[in-house]
């Protein structure tokens, strides 16, 4: 027995003899350890952050009881009792819990919450954890909020947008500055979350938020860069200037910025800055009508209603270069839909207002996207589409839709390093843009890196839940990497309900019913849902694998004429032609069957156009089979899955119209070796 102390000797030794350190060490651990697992498992429930702080102020509260009760407590074997008194020996039945081994438990437990996010940080951009985005907010990047409109006419909410547009232009040509697209932002316009919130959410260290009111020839604009984390203001300045002033207003606020932020601006920026589109302000306020159609661009009507904006800034500027840039792009989107206006008029005034843009602006990056896009859409020129958007990118690189158009054509190229490249800049700059995610699962798709893939075409729909084609690049990688035929039809049923066109989606939930063997399934998609141009095609299949020869030869007569009468219109249309050499196979043409398949893939050679070619030589091997050729066909198959394509085992097993390729000992070492 050990002599009793006085004075705080004393009380040392009487907190160590019941064992109150060890217990407050082990309430700090715990403490830390529900902190930690609170900050992570919060964020994924969507609760809001204050809960976490909730947390935190209980813990605080209950250490000094926690204290308290060691003192005069301890949980041991034999339950709870009494703590002992100084000397008092005890048995080891009599000994708390908090022994070495709940500690070192506890260590390991901490060590796991502390490796967790960092395990984590391997995800995609736009699904990490809330933690860890605040986490890698860039020091440099800067989120601009939509500016309120303090106009007294709603109809001048355009203007508001458009100075928030013409301000990220100006910022995004400050290569040392990283600026969050304009397609991220919108988003926030009229948000509840706070600064520190929406700087969380995308990435950011700085937000710009402002106002706008326009009374006549007056405008005020009230501009403030923040600090997310400490909400300080770093820079902050109202103008009340003439419309006039309106260019300056903006050169001047990003040089504000980038002061702000240290950043040194180059000659060529500084020059860059001091672009002013137009003198004739009339002419800009229809510029800026026009962008705000143009946002649009994804239905036709906005895209009409740009091209007549953007016409009456010409009428008032007819030197106005950026406006003939901006209207060749909207024509050039129209003729590039074959269900807006793929007429030569259309292509003609793409071309003709791209024209008076080089005339004017020949060194301007709009003029040069503007000619990528007349190079891709209108004359289907990859490799001149490819040259202009990098000259476009070099003087924009922060231009997401530029990057993106990059990644693509190099995807159809078959440059993968260089595809990968841009995809993933595109989506690093625009995550929430329409395609970016879907294209870079699409990437990875083709590379066979399925669980890459997948988390991409998730956010995809997440971002537009509206689109249906996200939701049939994502059904379809379910069945091309594993053939799950159950889950796929769940992505699609979901896109049905979901989808703003859900019709878009009817060919290929009929597709998928087709390989699951549900041919009465698949044919009453087609008779009800369908609404595209290609009913008898589809139909023509099905009644040939239901073996039903008096529809059979009905609805290929039908397809073989629509196919042909739409070839007198596109006779180069790969697409058509390989799809009327099934026709004549199903037919038992052979040979006009042959011809057709392999004429297609001379229109759209691998070479050409990596992403659809494959299709073709698919096709040809499809078309080998009906017609008896199986040696050809299974040829084919093996040239298809000898390069990235996108094809894989599941595609061909689950095809119906290669089953009697089944018990072939080409076809099945095919399938093994490429498993």
């Amino acid at each position: 027995m050990s002599e009793k102390k006085n004075g705080p000797g004393g009380i040392i030794q009487e907190l160590r003899n019941r064992r109150v350190f060890r217990a407050i060490a082990v309430y700090l651990g715990v403490g830390f350890a529900l902190l930690e697992a609170a900050d992570i498992v919060i964020p994924m429930l969507g609760l809001p952050g204050y809960v976490v702080k909730a947390v935190f102020i209980i813990l605080i509260a209950g250490f000094p009881v926690a204290a308290a009760l060691a003192w005069t407590f301890q949980f041991t074997p034999e339950g709870l009792r009494r703590s002992p008194k100084s000397g008092e020996k005890q048995t080891e039945e009599q000994k708390p819990f908090t022994g070495n081994a709940v500690i070192i438990v506890l260590l390991l437990v901490i060590v796991g919450l502390l490796a967790y996010p960092r395990m984590q940080s391997s995800s995609p951009a736009g699904i990490t954890s809330a933690v860890n985005q605040a986490e890698l907010l860039d020091a440099k990047a800067v989120a601009v909020l939509p500016f309120t409109n303090f106009s007294a006419s709603e109809e001048d909410a355009y203007f508001a947008d458009g100075i928030h547009d013409d301000i990220l232009t100006q910022l995004s040509k400050i290569r040392d500055l990283k600026i969050i697209s304009r397609t991220t932002m919108v988003k926030y316009k009229s948000s509840d979350l706070s600064i520190k919130e929406i700087a969380r959410e995308v990435g950011a260290a700085n937000v710009l938020e402002g106002s706008v009111r326009r009374a006549g020839d007056q405008v005020r604009i009230v501009a403030q860069l923040i600090e997310a984390k400490s909400d300080d203001h770093l820079w902050a300045e109202t103008y009340d200037r003439e419309y006039a002033d309106i260019f300056a207003i903006q050169t001047d606020v990003a040089r504000k910025i980038a002061s702000a932020l240290k950043s040194t601006l180059t000659e060529e920026e500084e020059q860059q800055l001091k672009d002013i589109p137009t003198s004739n302000m009339a002419a800009y306020d229809y510029f800026l009508k026009g962008n705000h159609f143009w946002h649009t661009k994804t239905t036709m009507e906005g895209n009409l209603k740009a091209v007549t904006m953007y016409e009456e800034a010409i009428k008032l500027d007819p030197e106005f270069g950026l406006a003939y840039a901006r209207q060749s792009v909207a024509h050039s989107v129209l003729y590039q839909s074959p269900d807006w206006d793929p007429t030569h008029e259309r292509k003609e005034l793409a071309r003709k207002t791209l024209e008076r843009a080089k005339l004017l602006i020949p060194n301007h990056p709009e003029f040069h996207f503007a000619q990528g896009i007349y190079y891709q859409w209108c004359l289907d020129d990859p490799a001149s589409a490819i040259n202009e958007y990098e000259i476009a990118a070099e003087s924009q690189p922060g231009n997401a839709e530029t990057v993106k158009h990059l990644g693509e054509l190099y995807a159809r190229a078959g440059k993968w390093a260089e595809a990968e490249r841009y995809l993933e800049r595109a989506y690093e700059l625009e995550p929430d843009g329409i395609g970016n995610a879907a294209w870079l699962g699409g990437y990875y798709s083709i590379m066979g890196d399925y669980e890459k893939a997948e988390p991409y075409h998730k956010i995809s729909i997440q971002s537009y839940p509206e689109n249906a084609t996200a939701y049939r690049f994502y059904a379809f990688l379910i069945i091309d990497a594993y053939g799950d035929l159950d889950r796929a039809r769940r992505i699609l049923d979901e896109g049905v309900l979901n989808s703003d066109n859900p019709s878009l989606l009817s060919s290929y939930r009929a597709r998928l019913e087709i390989e699951a063997g549900e041919y009465e399934t698949a044919l009453k998609i087609i008779q009800e849902d369908y609404r595209g141009d290609f009913s008898f095609f589809h139909k023509s299949k099905i009644y040939y694998l239901q073996n039903n020869s008096s529809k059979l030869s009905e609805e290929l007569e039908k397809s073989r004429l629509n196919l042909e009468n739409k070839l007198k219109k596109k006779p180069d249309e790969a697409f058509l032609v390989s799809s009327l050499g099934i026709v004549h196979a199903l037919m038992g043409n052979s040979s006009m069957a042959i011809d057709a398949g392999k004429r297609a893939i001379e229109l759209e050679p691998v070479s050409k156009d990596a992403l659809n070619g494959p299709d073709h030589h698919y096709r040809l091997a499809v078309i080998y089979n009906l017609v008896g050729e199986t040696e050809l066909a299974i040829d084919k198959l093996e040239f298809i899955l000898s390069f990235r394509s996108g094809y894989t085992k599941w595609r061909i097993r689950l095809d119906p119209f290669l089953d009697s390729l089944h018990d072939h000992p080409r076809y099945l070492n095919l399938i093994d070796s490429n498993s």
